[in-house]
Parts: structure tokens; C-alpha cells; sequence
């Protein structure tokens, strides 16, 4: 670690703030999300899968960084409000795909425009210049970290 980090009496400040900030981040999206019928964790289910949909549980659980347990139990829920479905997997009897239902390809451009708007009023009180350098050192963070990741991937 270069000298200059260890005699920073604030790095483990910068540490606790970040994971603060992450935690009441999510208290307030989530609170946001129950408006319809969703959770941070099952919000982030639908995201992935709008990226890229039929994953599997198993991959999911790897993305969410959760059981496959705590994924099923995700996955039950949402299609039970009709936002997912599974399938068997085609080339595997083993494993089910989850996709994103026509429900919920129809409220999802809804919940991407409340999740903007929450985005817009946390980062309001930044100039245009501060939210890039944010950007830009968050990315690093993001970057160093993944370095060190025991399995690291680019869509976590």
C-alpha cells in the first residue's frame, strides 16, 4: 500500500461513508420500489434480466451476489406478481431460465423513469464537474476492486 494511504487518518472514513452512503441509498430506493410491489433485490432481478434475459437462477444468485435459495425465493415472488416467468432451460433438464413477462415489460420503462428521477434528486445537490470526478473515482473503486475479486465479472 503506497505510504500515502496508510497515513491517511481518512481512508477508513472514505470506506464507512461509501458503504453508508450505499446502505441508505438502497433504504431509499427500496422504499421507492415498494410502491410497486417490488424490493431493491427483486428490482435488480428485473434489471439484469432487461439486459439480458433467460438467465438462470444460478447465474442470477452469482450477479446478486446471494444464495440460489434466496434467488428462488426472488424469482417466486416476482412471478407471482406476474413479472417473471420461467422455463426449462433447452439444452439442460436441470436448470430453469427466468424471463421478464409482458407485464413487466410494460411497467418497466415506469420503474426505470422513477429510478432516474431518484437518481436526478440524490445527485442534485452536485455540479456537472463533481458528478463526473464522482463517476470516474466510483468507476475506479469499482475497477481496483474487481481486480481482487475471487471471481471476478464485468456485468456484477
Amino acid at each position: 500500500m503506497p505510504a500515502t494511504l496508510t497515513r491517511s487518518k481518512g481512508l477508513s472514513e472514505v470506506g464507512f461513508a461509501l458503504a453508508d452512503a450505499t446502505r441508505l441509498v438502497r433504504a431509499v430506493f427500496d422504499a421507492r420500489m415498494k410502491r410497486a410491489g417490488l424490493r431493491g433485490s427483486t428490482w435488480r432481478v428485473l434489471a439484469y434480466l432487461h439486459r439480458s434475459d433467460g438467465k438462470t437462477q444460478t447465474q442470477l444468485a452469482d450477479l446478486l451476489e446471494v444464495s440460489r435459495a434466496a434467488v428462488g425465493q426472488m424469482v417466486d415472488q416476482l412471478e407471482a406478481a406476474n413479472f417473471v416467468r420461467r422455463r426449462p432451460d433447452p439444452h439442460d433438464a436441470r436448470c430453469w431460465r427466468v424471463y421478464l413477462s409482458e407485464g413487466a415489460r410494460g411497467v418497466l420503462p415506469g420503474l426505470q423513469q422513477g429510478a432516474h428521477e431518484l437518481e436526478e434528486e440524490l445527485f442534485s445537490g452536485f455540479s456537472p464537474r463533481e458528478l463526473d470526478e464522482l463517476t470516474r473515482l466510483v468507476g475506479k473503486l469499482r475497477q481496483s476492486a474487481l481486480s481482487m475479486a475471487p471471481h471476478s465479472t464485468e456485468e456484477v
